[in-house]
């Protein structure tokens, strides 16, 4: 059978549609802005994985979704549905997931810039561990994240921004592989009364708050945000890197600290409050269960459509200025650093080596090398490198391979994220790994997880980094982590703390 594609009129927009799906297991928004790329063209809506899998070192946790699922309708108000009894296996959690991608592969169906379905989630930084086993896990995980929280979606909802058009996909797959029209029919007709059902009062409220979320929401706490390393602290490991740098051990390395704030906004809240106040091309939002991911992230890891790879690594930074004049000065500033300029040609170089590992000879080229992207709170210099996968080379074993991205570890890989493990005491946990989507018919997009917000137990977390090379200046290197926090910081309206937070016990 083939998978129900079928064009629907909705008043609703990617975040509207969330809105009246909350409280639905495993919920996921994937949501393009308006920017100058290619890749920010679709939103994505979906819920109700068949299957999910989660992953803590080698523990590994699948849980299938109970088989009524299929059965409700947008009008049930029964309680969000049980899963199956899970199970646990041991093991490398890349080969466990590949296995079940392997299952759900739609190569057959027709050509489309969208995904049929897939493997939507977060992979998170120390997932690195299955793909150089050599490496250490010293870093505490003191919030008992997952390394990996997956689900696996039959169906979904596609909004088109360029043409103004959004589709219901619907493939009837189930976690063993089969897929049926029974199920696919049931998928469709859930999103057809999602989509068409919506009350005059809902579409009022979340237009406006669409439009200005910051006016509606609940006031947040006054109280500081703490990071885990002071100031003094961070400029301490800056220096013990560049140490490192001048004896040859590594070009080049991201170190990262972490920022703690108390937070009385949902994670949904937050997410929404964050794309209006520091917009970027590729925010997400997945509702984890115990734990959401808020993510306004502007770094493209890789796109992946058929045979065609493309990555987008950023670096150097500079803040956003309201006087025109000034942030001009800026971006010129930024443009002409040689040590921002030596630093995006490292990482661009050690990508262009990854992605040569996957693709055809000869295929990789850098169509772009130290492009000026203006944000919201920040503007960037970006490259694109992009390339042709080998026939025998799946997207899923294209990530493994090039996983976790070179912009975030540093220059050579393996021995920046052995200085990273020494020099960060906390688990990174999703932050600088990736999310986004793996597609059943090899349409796939996947971000750096940065700019990336983890709400949980009424608090927020939220990661900041910045690439340190020889010359680094260790202040300004602080400052950039800073600037990095802007939107965070005024989403919630905080100060930085000059004490670092409580640390974890040894272990």
């Amino acid at each position: 059978m083939r998978p129900l594609i079928q064009e629907i009129q909705t008043a609703h927009t990617p975040d509207s549609l969330v809105e009246s799906l909350r409280g639905e297991p495993g919920l996921v928004l994937l949501r393009t802005s308006a920017f100058d790329s290619p890749s920010a063209r679709y939103s994505y809506v979906t819920a109700r994985p068949f299957l999910t899998f989660r992953s803590s070192g080698s523990k590994c946790e699948i849980f299938p979704v109970a088989a009524d699922v299929r059965r409700r309708t947008a009008s049930d108000s029964s309680d969000p549905p049980p899963h199956l009894g899970g199970y646990v296996q041991f093991g490398n959690p890349w080969h466990l997931l590949d296995s079940l991608m392997a299952r759900c592969e739609l190569l057959e169906e027709v050509d489309l810039p969208f995904p049929l379905g897939g493997c939507f989630g977060y992979w998170g930084y120390d997932l690195r561990n299955f793909v150089e086993p050599k490496l250490s896990r010293r870093a505490a995980n003191d919030l008992e994240l997952p390394d990996c929280h997956v689900g696996f979606y039959d169906s979904l909802v596609v909004f088109d921004h360029q043409l103004d058009k959004t589709w219901v996909v619907s493939t009837g797959l189930a976690a063993d592989g089969s897929r049926s029209e029974k199920r696919a029919g049931e998928g469709m007709e859930f999103w057809q009364a999602i989509c068409r059902n919506r009350r005059k009062e809902a579409l009022t409220s979340s237009s406006r708050n669409h439009l200005n979320p910051l006016a509606s929401a609940p006031a947040p706490s006054r109280a500081e945000v703490s990071s885990n390393l002071s100031r003094n602290d961070f400029l301490t490991a800056v220096t013990r890197a560049q140490e490192y740098i001048r004896a040859g051990d590594i070009y080049q390395v991201n170190l990262s600290h972490r920022l703690t704030a108390p937070c009385e906004l949902s994670g949904w809240e937050l997410f929404q409050q964050l794309g209006a106040v520091s917009p970027a091309p590729f925010s997400a939002f997945f509702d984890c269960g115990d734990f959401q991911i808020a993510s306004s992230s502007p770094e493209q890891f890789l796109r992946m459509s058929g045979s065609q790879i493309v990555t987008r690594p950023i670096k150097g930074t500079r803040p956003r200025d309201v006087d025109p004049t000034r942030d001009a000065q800026l971006a010129y500033e930024l443009q002409t650093s040689a040590k921002e300029l030596a630093e995006l040609v490292m990482i661009t170089d050690l990508l262009r080596n990854d992605l040569g590992k996957v693709c055809e000879y000869g295929s990789v080229q850098t169509p772009d090398l130290a492009r000026l992207e203006k944000f919201a709170h920040v503007q960037h210099l970006v490259s694109t490198v992009e390339g042709r996968l080998r026939s025998d080379v799946t997207h899923f074993a294209a990530l493994a391979s090039c996983f976790p991205g070179g912009s975030i570890t540093g220059a050579p890989k393996i021995r920046a994220m052995e200085i990273i493990d020494e020099l960060e005491p906390l688990s990174r946990g999703p932050y600088c790994g990736c999310h986004g989507y793996l597609g059943f018919n090899r349409e796939s997009h996947l971000s750096i997880t940065i700019r990336t917000a983890v709400c949980k137990d009424g608090l927020a977390y939220f990661n900041v980094g910045a690439g340190i090379v020889a010359d680094s200046n260790p202040e300004a290197e602080y400052e950039e982590t800073l600037a990095k926090a802007a939107g965070f910081l005024a989403v919630l309206k905080l100060e930085l703390s000059t004490s670092p937070s409580p640390q974890p016990a040894p272990r």
